[in-house]
This record gives C-alpha cells, structure tokens and sequence, in this order.
C-alpha cells in the first residue's frame, strides 16, 4: 500500500470512531433523558475509552501523513494540494463526513450540559428549599417542651 492510500486508511479510521463516539453521546444524552445514572456512568466510561481509541488513531493518521507527504498542513491545505483523482474526491468526502460527526457531537454534547445544568439547578432549588424548611437548631434546656421555662444559675446562662 502506497503512502497516499494508508493516509486515507488511517483517515477513515478517525472518521468511523467518530461516528462510534457520536452514538456515545447520543445514548449518553438519552440517559440523561431518562435520569438512568448507571447508563449514563457507563456511556462516560464508553466515551473515555473511545477517545483513548481516537487518540491512538489520530497518532497513525498524523504519522501516515507525515509519510505522505502533507506534514503539518490542515486538512483543506491537503484538499488544494492534491492532485485531482479518485483519491481527493475520498479525501474531500472523509473531511466533510468527519465535519458533519463532529458537529453533531458538539451538538448532542450541548444539549447534554444543558439537561445537566438544568437538573443541577433544580437539585439546588430543592435544597434551598429544603433548608428553609428545616427547623431552627438551638440549645436544648431541659423542660423546653414540656411547658416548664428553664432559668439558669449561671452568668453565661444568663447572657444566652
């Protein structure tokens, strides 16, 4: 296999785990949804291990076009670069395809901080009300609650 083609190999690799980590963040929004904490913990773990996955991935991408010789260039420097064929029409489509996953990532991820920060906000306005609720904690005198008044001896007693 020629450079050219084990770039576009390795493109396509990243391309299909993004599809994998976009399924991830659709099912970890729908747990989210759903208030399924265990799904949720385990569509993060997914997610961590997806993006390990990617990391490794996007390494031999980045070695793969080093070797081919487009070292350092973006991905639209390599489009206007390379020469017109079947390989920079499946270039151009993996860029487009990998746009569009990564926007729908960054899309499902939004709304998901969303339900998040609402669901935090709602936790803490029941919080609050929940302290509002409590009753005053204070001393406790001996015959407090059975109608008796308590009088203290002491000075300090008396201050308080």
């Amino acid at each position: 296999m020629n450079e050219l083609a084990t770039f576009l190999t390795a493109t396509q690799r990243c391309v299909s785990q993004c599809h994998a980590m976009l399924e991830f963040e659709q099912e970890k929004r729908q747990a989210l949804l759903a208030d399924d904490m265990e799904r949720l913990e385990a569509m993060i773990q997914n997610q961590q291990a997806a993006i390990m996955k990617l990391e490794s991935l996007e390494k031999q991408r980045l070695e793969a076009q080093e070797k081919a010789g487009y070292d350092r260039m973006s991905a639209d420097e390599i489009l206007k670069v390379m020469p017109e064929g079947p390989e920079k029409e499946e270039m151009a489509q993996q860029v487009g395809e990998l746009r569009k996953t990564l926007e729908e990532i960054r899309y499902h991820n939004d709304k998901s901080m969303e339900i998040t920060r609402a669901n935090l906000q709602i936790m803490n306005t029941l919080a609050g009300a929940q302290e509002q609720k409590k009753p005053q904690q204070g001393v406790y005198r001996p015959g407090q609650n059975s109608g008796s008044r308590w009088q203290g001896s002491s000075s300090f007693e008396k201050k308080i």
